[in-house]
């Protein structure tokens, strides 16, 4: 397919058009951005920051302010004889560049002066804020002036009107009055002369300080009020209770009382002279401190009564349980003693109570000294309080010693009764063995069942032998009752072992005679278990022998058997 003439002429005629298309939107698109950045730049040169420096050229102005304007004026010249111009430039430019088709150059001016603007807008906002504020500082002062001085003078009038709660503070806070003033004088001279931020500074300092006067005018009275009404009333009281205690026989050890709410009241004597000069926090530290020693002195005070009474309830509490547990102790003696002539002793008991009469005869002794210093009035209550108190401890863990070595002691009858009941019981539990044993019609036992037996009989001998001694050693006692009662339950196993298989050995045989004709192997096994029966009474021996060949020929029977045995046995035992 060919293309035509007309064809070519026609795509040519269209891309003339979209380019023309293209460059006439991007020219017109160039002149409206140059549109609004001169709008722009219009906008901000019409900021009335001119008029502002002119305001503030004919105000007479001096010292800071004076310095800040200036330091503004020269911005704003900066700003109208370069940056203005560095815009302007940039604009024209990029007109140019515009009308010359050149786009691309075109778009970079444009940015260049857009980026130009943005800083400069921003310096001119900050220089017109900075120019209204300096401007409205005279005003600002002038209320703020107003404000603080009606709070001097409310502050003037508290001082002069009552002087009588300042007491010796009144000289310090009538200086303090004349230092706010003096500054008041210095405010008007500064705004006089058109220095109106250093005025600004004054009044900021006038702030901080009337604040600060305010505070100690209303803390003054109330640290007075508490020294004199709560502190120095309680060092009265103190006194007064000391003096009272004293007379009462009181002792005190390590303080001296008077001596302590003098320095107390130096303290706070110093706290005054801080009042008085104002410092008002380091007269607070010296309050909190006597505060601190006043309620240690009053506790101090307090423990002594607390003791008193409780050593004046408790000492012959104390003396009560000192002829107790020394009675107590006489007697464990005596039931020593006693105790010993039927017993063997093996702890040492008669050195025990020596041991105790002499932490008793000590602790006595003890108890004397503080009844003597409560006699001779020398008594420090508290001490006495600590020592009664170890007493008491004391006396306790003799007692708690006493109450053992006598319930070990007392126990050695009740254990002799007690092994003597169990020896009728053990010689009662071998005849029952020895009757089951007969009972059975055994052929006979074999020499190890025979071993034990006697064994366990010379036991039984021996612990009734001891039991029959003059003094009785129980520890030894205990002893062979524990090894009897083991022969005893090994006895007592081997008896129903020896027992069991011995019938279970004749039910076996007897199943087994059904199959001995059959099978010779079971004829031979039932000789074998006759044998060990009969002849060497190996009971265990003869019941694996039948047992294992009734198994070989009937597997379930060896069960049954043993299931049939053991319920015949239940019921004979019920």
């Amino acid at each position: 397919m060919s293309i035509k003439f007309t064809d070519i002429l026609f795509l040519i005629v269209v891309a003339i058009l979209l380019a023309y298309g293209l460059v006439y939107y991007f020219r017109t698109q160039r002149k409206k951005e140059i549109k609004d950045l001169e709008q722009r730049k219009d906008e901000m040169m019409s900021i009335s920051i001119a008029d502002q420096l002119f305001t503030l050229k004919n105000m007479n102005l001096s010292g800071q302010t004076k310095r800040k304007y200036e330091s503004l004026v020269a911005t704003w010249q900066t700003i109208t004889n370069f940056q203005f111009t560095e815009i302007e430039a940039a604009l024209v430019g990029s007109e140019q560049f515009v009308e010359q088709m050149n786009l691309v150059r075109a778009k970079n001016a444009l940015n260049q002066a857009r980026e130009i603007l943005d800083e400069t807008e921003d310096q001119v906002h900050q220089l017109h804020q900075e120019l209204t504020e300096l401007l409205a500082t005279e005003e600002e002062n002038q209320d703020r002036y107003e404000s603080l001085l009606e709070r001097y003078q409310t502050a003037r009038k508290s001082v002069m009107n009552h002087s009588f709660d300042y007491g010796p503070a009144i000289e310090t806070l009538e200086k303090n009055l004349q230092y706010l003033e003096l500054n008041f004088t210095k405010y008007n001279e500064l705004t006089a002369n058109g220095d109106h931020l250093d005025a600004q500074d004054m009044l900021d300092t006038l702030d901080a300080d009337l604040l600060s006067f305010e505070e100690i005018l209303q803390k003054i009275p109330s640290m007075y009020d508490k020294i004199q009404s709560e502190y120095e009333d309680s060092l009265e009281d103190l006194r007064d209770g000391y003096e009272k205690m004293v007379a009462s026989r009181f002792n005190f050890e390590n303080i001296n009382v008077l001596e302590e709410i003098d320095k107390i009241q130096e303290q706070l004597n110093q706290a005054k002279n801080e009042i008085k000069n104002a410092d008002l926090a380091d007269a607070k530290t010296l309050m909190d401190k006597a505060e601190r020693e006043i309620n240690s002195l009053y506790d101090q005070l307090e423990s002594e009564i607390v003791a008193k009474e409780y050593v004046n309830g408790h000492i012959h509490q104390l003396k009560a349980q000192i002829e107790t547990v020394t009675e107590n102790n006489r007697y464990a003696g005596i039931e020593v003693d006693r105790i010993s002539q039927s017993y063997i002793l093996h702890n040492n008991e008669l050195d025990q109570v020596n041991d105790l009469t002499e932490q008793i005869r000590l602790e006595y002794q003890k108890f004397k000294d503080l009844e003597s210093d409560i006699e001779q009035s020398h008594a420090v209550f508290t001490q006495i309080e600590t020592k009664m108190r170890k007493i008491e401890r004391s006396i306790e863990e003799i007692a708690d010693k006493q109450n053992q070595l006598v319930k070990s002691l007392s126990g050695l009858t009740s254990r002799e009764k007690e092994a003597k009941s169990n020896l009728d019981l053990y010689e009662l539990d071998l005849r029952n063995m020895k009757r089951k044993l007969e009972k059975n019609h055994l052929p006979g036992l074999h020499d190890s069942y025979y071993q034990l037996f006697y064994k366990v009989t010379d036991q039984i001998e021996n612990l009734s032998q001891q039991l029959n001694r003059v003094r009785v050693d129980m520890s030894q006692i205990d002893e062979m009752e524990g090894n009897l009662e083991q022969g005893l339950d090994e006895l007592e196993s081997m008896t129903e072992e020896t027992i069991d298989s011995a019938m279970l050995t004749e039910y076996m045989i007897q199943h087994s005679n059904r199959f001995r004709y059959d099978y010779p192997d079971v004829d031979q096994a039932i000789k074998e278990a006759q044998y060990y029966f009969h002849q060497e009474f190996r009971y265990r021996e003869a019941l694996a022998t039948i047992e294992k060949a009734l198994r070989r020929v009937d597997p379930d029977a060896p069960t049954q058997v043993r299931r049939m045995y053991h319920q015949e046995k239940q019921i004979r035992f019920y």
